[in-house]
């Protein structure tokens, strides 16, 4: 008997969206439960984590998106080849936790306009560029892969998780990936698989973070 999921997130792309691209590129189905903003103060201390995304298998729950996604790489064969893949493809996932914790987070929520423009021009201007150069290269060394994803030939949750992450970044600065033609070519196949075209063409996304 197959496996029953189901996703429960904000009616927004942000954490759960590689999640998403995971199922709508294996094909397998799942209930993609939209909360409403409203109802979240209510539901939150009887979430995992107090937080979303969360996934629900055969009625049990897993909290934290990460964890999420590398649960469902495992168990359809998009977590890398081998040990050694595997471990390369979560360090490329989870550099994204740099980038958060390098100062993306203070600047999304800050409200105050000169403060923001402050942190923006430190993340936009040092600590993006940084992290962007060092994906770019991971992506130039990968022969194998004909320099087309992160590690070895065929997509993994990594190679979803950052075309996820470069999509979210574009719709707060446009012009983000614009030295970067490796990462935008890389952030287009993957929007272009099996799948995910359809599921792009079809969401309903009211924001990102």
């Amino acid at each position: 008997m197959d496996s029953v999921y189901k996703l429960v997130h904000f009616p927004l792309k942000g954490h759960g969206e590689t999640v998403r691209f995971i199922f709508a590129y294996t094909g397998v189905e799942y209930e993609d439960y939209r909360v409403k903003w409203e109802d979240w103060p209510n539901l939150k201390n009887s979430t995992p984590f107090r937080s979303l995304p969360y996934l629900e298998v055969d009625g049990q729950v897993i909290g934290q998106s990460l964890a999420i996604s590398r649960f469902l790489a495992r168990r359809f064969h998009l977590a890398g080849g081998d040990e050694l893949e595997q471990a390369r493809v979560d360090a490329v996932a989870d550099c994204w936790n740099d980038v958060r914790q390098g100062g993306f987070a203070n600047w999304f929520r800050e409200q105050d306009k000169e403060k923001k423009a402050k942190l923006g021009e430190e993340f936009f201007g040092k600590t993006l560029p940084e992290c962007l150069d060092v994906l770019e290269k991971l992506l130039m060394a990968n022969t194998v892969g004909k320099h087309e994803l992160f590690v070895g030939c065929d997509p993994t949750w990594a190679d979803f998780h950052i075309a996820v992450l470069m999509d979210n970044l574009q719709d707060v600065e446009p012009r983000v990936l614009e030295n970067y033609p490796l990462l935008r070519a890389h952030k287009r196949r993957v929007e272009n698989l099996k799948g995910i075209k359809d599921w792009i063409a079809k969401r309903h996304i009211t924001w990102s973070t």
